[in-house]
């Protein structure tokens, strides 16, 4: 195997695209939770904007798309959930806690869809190996075929 075998997928999607459906994900979400999520439960909606951002991760399979997409989430959660009419402040710890939930929702979002990625490349590798070596499916083929009554 090569270096790169955690790379394994058939056509990634461009970062673009899936950064901007990332990005429409999360207004989605925003709206959403601040219509029905009372203001004063931050950590509700901090897990809905960190269950998008992570669904976004698994969609997109690209690392580069779901960073960026958590760090649009945490200026749209700090600008619109947390303070009001889009007014980024920095409130200390607090904001870097958000910050690091939101990246590591992203991580965990790629890195399941990388783990299935790896699994469903180890398996067809086992098997393209165990073809190839006669293990499979030419093994079941006889060497000498009998001459039939028909020719």
């Amino acid at each position: 195997m090569s270096g790169t075998w955690w790379l394994v997928r058939a056509r990634p999607a461009p970062t673009g695209i899936t950064l901007a459906a990332g990005s429409a994900a999360v207004v989605a979400t925003a709206v959403l939770s601040a219509a029905v999520i009372a203001p004063s439960a931050l950590m509700a909606r901090l897990v809905a904007m960190a269950v998008c951002v992570a669904a976004a991760g698994a969609v997109s399979g690209n690392l580069v798309s779901a960073l960026a997409t958590a760090s649009i989430a945490w200026t749209v959660l700090n600008g619109f959930l947390v303070n009001r009419l889009g007014v980024l402040t920095w409130h200390g710890a607090a904001d870097v806690v958000r910050l690091g939930v939101l990246l590591g929702a992203a991580a965990a979002g790629w890195l399941a869809v990388l783990s299935g990625r790896v699994i469903r490349h180890r398996r067809d590798v086992v098997r393209m190996r165990v073809w190839l070596y006669g293990d499979g499916f030419a093994s079941s083929v006889p060497e000498f075929k009998e001459a039939s009554p028909s020719g």
